[in-house]
């Protein structure tokens, strides 16, 4: 199936981790969740192209823009080795970031000159601690290197190049790999992703204290608003050495654990490092605290502390049919009624959202009376019980709702988002007046869609077509999009509905250069765009909803869940199948002509 090679395609380059066992269960080898395709180390790694590798220029310029790759401390002299002396010499760039540009064509060679033209996109500046910081502009650009052939020694050289460090995308996926390291959010109810880039001939050995030192030098920049830094102080005492007997020992500062409350700092710090060693995660963690602790930690109890996990089952699936939320034959729990919604409140339903957060379902229901005015209907009941939904004034037209939960095992915090008029704003499960949600930095125009990611931390937004991605603040001050940035699609333009399918990546739907309609798999740095659904024709899908795949699954065991809308008609998107009437839990009679199953979504 197509989405299945589409998934496969991008989660091999992508971590992940999470399941619910406790901590005391026996110890045993853990399988690992997906990865970058290889485990980072020496031994499977490509060796870069070196500038005798070849005398086609085309291909020269192409090993050229690969050079860089690497740690930084030897970028510089990896692609002097390029040049010619004379340029060598006169070759000062910044030495604190690689530019990482995505070639929009091959690189234009004459013959009868020495200059060859690459045209470009830019992706983002690699910066130290392997941050990749995404690029907003859209425009196409020129670089123009100047190749020609010396005697002593013989072979091509750069003779002429921009002053900067340059690597193409294809470059940093070939000679990194993709790393997801955690952080506490600020209330530390639950860890949050930070994407990082580890050079793949780093051995397996050293893997942990490079790990070890991006967490102590602290989050993201754009994530600094929602993630917790480790206690100021925190150092790694030594480096970490390989793995014995099962057993990988990690060496922390005193500083580490908090003297307020010891016991609960170390078991989060446990849970973060866990995280962020996945896939390498050892069967037994030793952590040693300067001269205070000494623990091992073993089993899967950890993996609760990373909201984006699930144990395995089956989504509850669920459409809007002729005004109510119906349940799907296919769906887990299907002989079930609709839950947190009354049978009388089950009526004129446009768009619906439902989650469950600790022992709270939370409900939002956008419904439309006899003459076309649409309203927000929201309510949250204890597990099991309907809940009592109260209006929201909006103005219209009003998009889909979602939850940005609070931690498993918490009752209130849960926040929703929504679309309406072209805005974003926010609402509570009790009915409160909607508020517009801040944006740090310039507001864009035409905010269309709104995707929260599983940590409710991050939030993904389609505005004037284009993507951004931004960290999502919930405060007594309101709700803000701290950081937002565009993230730049360059398969699809005129972006119309986005969501998560995994922690670390989104899905996205617009328009190809052809004007046909796809989807595309999008990291959530834009540096890996997949084709997911390349041709759904030319109906624009006005609506997605998805359950995110648990970060300990691999590819091949996906159980995340994907579903959209398109000319009013549902789709189950693992295959392109219309929804139908005959796929509703319970039989319709004599079912209305015309009448389609619409705005699919899932439990989450």
């Amino acid at each position: 199936m197509k989405r299945a090679v589409a998934v496969a395609a991008l989660l091999l380059t992508l971590l992940a981790g999470g399941c619910g066992i406790p901590d005391d269960t026996d110890v045993r080898t853990l399988r690992p969740g997906p990865s970058g395709g290889i485990t980072a180390g020496a031994d499977e790694t490509s060796p870069q192209k070196k500038r005798e590798d070849t005398n086609i220029t085309s291909e020269f310029v192409r090993n050229y823009l690969a050079a860089a790759a690497g740690d930084f401390e030897g970028a510089v002299g990896r692609v002097k080795e390029f040049m010619a002396p004379e340029a060598a010499a006169k070759f000062k760039p910044a030495t604190d970031l690689v530019r990482v540009v995505r070639l929009a064509e091959d690189p234009l060679v004459n013959p009868s000159i020495a200059t060859v033209t690459v045209k470009v996109r830019e992706v983002g500046n690699l910066r130290q601690k392997g941050i990749l910081e995404p690029s907003s502009d859209p425009r196409v650009t020129e670089l123009k290197f100047e190749v020609g052939s010396l005697t002593q020694p013989s072979g091509l050289f750069i003779l002429k190049a921009p002053p900067v460090l340059l690597l193409t995308d294809e470059a940093l996926r070939a000679y990194y790999e993709p790393r997801t390291i955690y952080f506490w959010d600020q209330d530390k109810s639950g860890l949050i992703p930070d994407v990082r880039y580890l050079e793949r001939d780093v051995p397996s050995e050293q893997v942990p204290t490079q790990i070890l030192d991006w967490l102590t030098s602290g989050p993201a920049p754009w994530l600094t608003g929602v993630a917790e830094a480790l206690p100021e102080g925190t150092k790694l005492i030594g480096n970490v050495p390989a793995i014995s007997n099962d057993t990988l020992q990690i060496q922390l500062s005193g500083q580490a654990v908090p003297p307020e409350d010891p016991a609960v700092g170390l078991d989060r710090l446990q849970k973060q490092l866990r995280w962020s060693l996945r896939p390498q995660v050892p069967v037994t963690l030793q952590l040693i605290i300067e001269h205070s602790w000494d623990e091992k930690y073993s089993g899967t109890g950890y993996y609760v502390a990373n909201p984006a996990y699930r144990p395995a089952g089956q989504p509850e699936r669920f459409v809007v049919y002729d005004g109510q939320i119906r349940r799907l034959s296919n769906s887990y729990d299907s002989g079930s009624p609709v839950p947190l919604v009354r049978p009388q409140d089950n009526k004129n339903v446009r768009m619906a959202a439902m989650a469950v957060s600790g022992a709270r379902g939370f409900a939002a229901l956008v419904v439309e009376n006899s003459n076309g005015v649409q309203s927000l209907r929201v309510g949250t009941a204890a597990a099991g019980e309907f809940a009592t939904l109260s209006g929201v004034r909006l103005p219209a037209p009003i998009g889909r709702p979602v939850w940005a939960k609070s931690a498993e095992g918490a009752d209130n915090g849960t926040t929703g988002l929504i679309t309406a008029a072209g805005r974003l704003y926010s609402f509570t499960p009790d009915g409160r007046p909607a508020t517009e949600v801040q944006w740090q930095g310039t507001r864009p125009a035409g905010v269309t869609a709104v995707a929260v990611a599983p940590d409710a931390h991050r939030a993904a937004v389609i505005a004037g077509g284009n993507l951004y991605i931004a960290a999502l603040s919930r405060s007594e001050d309101g709700v803000q999009l701290m950081s937002p940035h565009i993230i730049r699609t360059t398969d699809v333009q005129s972006l119309t509905a986005v969501e998560w399918s995994s922690e670390s990546a989104l899905v996205v739907a617009g328009r190809r250069t052809d004007n046909r309609v796809a989807t595309y798999e999008v990291s959530v740095d834009g540096v890996l765009q997949t084709a997911r659904q390349d041709d759904l024709g030319q109906y624009p899908v006005t609506y997605m909803a998805s359950l995110p795949d648990s970060p300990i699954r691999s590819a091949a065991e996906s159980t995340g869940a994907m579903a959209y809308e398109q000319n009013g008609i549902a789709y189950d998107e693992e295959d392109r199948r219309a929804i139908g009437v005959g796929d509703l839990a319970v039989p319709v009679t004599n079912p209305p002509a015309r009448v389609h199953p619409r705005a699919p979504f899932f439990l989450s």
